[in-house]
């Protein structure tokens, strides 16, 4: 039987925990060594077996290694599929830095005093066979995976880098744009907003502009801004934003704005933009079609469920207005202002008068309060201040937890400043007096971390950590 020696892949996690931070720059493949070459070679058809042999995945002619006790890294980079950011002005990327991570082998260190059993020849066998040794490339998609698979696995006749590794794991992450030096003729120091093996997007002389694999300049350097978008590249030219197709050519209306905050907060309207026109907002769609009338002075995200958004909160004529995304239309809740307070719950104002509802318009609390303030602080729940005929109640869990007694109420640290006929005291979050209303102030010093009670001009020092034991 052949004698094989194996460079199993299993998940790869705490022995390279230590790698997080590169230590060395990318050099050229012009410098590598025999065994970094050969690095390399493995790299490339990790990257070639996972891509399934796209033909355009191919390594940069860069590479980067670092080593500690426990093991060895060697990086390189590859173009692949585009990364769409959430937010409009970060640029998007199709760069990956791709890598190889072994680990050392551990050698069992013997006492040269023992002698140790390393069993009986065996008379039967009398010719030995040819040694083979096998590298495997493991791959797991998430780093919590215990289920890798190989990617490659390969063998010849001597040992792989001397055996000083144990196992090999191929790792792939985002990375931001960067410059491939044997496709792309482009400065080191060149603002990259965009580039992949199709096309590079960057700043030339101040201005922007796309050139394609040969080098040629495909759109002017002549724009402000070229942003990548998945619908096409969204260019600004002087004070007008419009789309651009990679010839050039305009596919949009001129806009005084564009906005691509929702392409992936809402899955349902993925790759709509909110556009400007003078001073109103409209919502385009991907086939540059205008979805909404150019009425509305605001167009934002409301978050409404724990997982997709399904609304968007606009503004009209003074009046805020809750947009259904999945019906596309208006519903019936139209307020003079709304202000959300978490996924299921908002205040609301109508005609003077202010109630909270939940965010599908059922109502906690009905309108016929002049005022309620949200009480953000260190609470266990949600607290608010609710104001009628001049005075103030504190409301919680859909229930008073005090009467309407109260001049104010505000948040102090993890307790409430109570105010009633011009003296304050403090309350707990569940209502109760702590420090009684008697005082002609109550403040928080942060560098002594205590509360000052004053009265009559004298301060009472009183001990937060102390009182809130009580």
């Amino acid at each position: 039987m052949k004698l094989k020696t194996f460079l199993f892949i299993g998940l790869f996690l705490i022995g390279f925990l230590g790698f997080s931070q590169q230590k060395s720059e990318f050099r050229p493949i012009s410098e590598m060594n025999s065994d970094e070459k050969e690095m390399y070679d493995i790299l490339q058809k990790s990257v070639s077996a996972l891509l399934n042999n796209k033909p355009d995945a191919k390594l940069f002619p860069v590479f980067k290694t670092y080593e500690n006790e426990t093991g060895f890294i060697f990086s390189s980079m590859i173009y692949d599929e585009t990364s769409y950011n959430s937010w409009d002005k970060i640029a998007h990327s199709a760069t990956y830095t791709v890598e190889l991570h072994f680990t050392k082998r551990i050698e069992l260190k013997l006492d040269p005093n023992v002698k140790y059993y390393s069993g009986s020849p065996n008379p039967m066998k009398e010719k030995k066979e040819p040694t083979e040794f096998y590298l495997a490339v493991g791959y797991s998609k998430s780093n919590f995976s215990f289920q890798d698979k190989t990617l490659v696995s390969i063998k010849r006749s001597k040992p792989y880098f001397d055996n000083k590794y144990s196992k090999v794991n191929f790792f792939k992450s985002m990375r931001n744009n960067y410059v491939n030096p044997a496709v792309y003729d482009i400065d080191k120091k060149s603002s990259i907003a965009f580039i992949n093996n199709d096309i590079a997007i960057y700043i030339k002389n101040g201005w922007y502009g796309i050139v394609n694999n040969k080098n040629k300049i495909i759109v002017p350097f002549k724009y402000n801004a070229l942003r990548m978008y998945s619908i096409g590249v969204l260019a600004q030219e002087n004070k007008s934003y419009f789309f651009i197709d990679l010839n050039g050519t305009k596919i949009s209306k001129v806009y005084d704005n564009v906005d691509l905050i929702f392409c992936t907060l809402f899955p349902q309207i993925k790759d709509y933009f909110k556009a400007k026109v003078g001073d109103k907002y409209t919502l385009v769609g991907p086939n540059f079609e205008e979805k909404l009338p150019v009425i509305y002075d605001t167009i934002l995200p409301f978050y409404d469920t724990e997982k997709s958004p399904t609304k968007l909160l606009l503004t009209r004529n003074n009046k805020q207005v809750i947009f259904d995304i999945e019906k596309w239309q208006e519903t019936n809740m139209i307020f003079d202002t709304i202000e959300i307070i978490s996924r299921k719950s908002m205040i609301v104002e109508k005609d003077k008068k202010v109630g909270i509802l939940t965010t599908d318009g059922a109502t906690i609390l009905n309108l016929e309060y002049d005022a309620i303030t949200y009480l953000s602080g260190y609470f266990d729940s949600i607290l608010f201040a609710i104001k009628k005929d001049n005075k103030e109640a504190l409301y919680s869990e859909n229930q008073f937890i005090t009467a309407f007694e109260y001049d104010s109420l505000t948040t102090l640290m993890s307790c409430l400043k109570a105010e009633k006929n011009h003296k304050f005291g403090l309350l707990t979050q569940k209502g109760e007096v702590v420090i009684p209303l008697k005082y002609d102030s109550i403040e928080f010093n942060k560098k002594t971390k205590k509360i000052e009670a004053t009265k009559d001009s004298i301060i009472e020092y009183i001990d937060f950590k102390e009182l809130i034991k009580k």
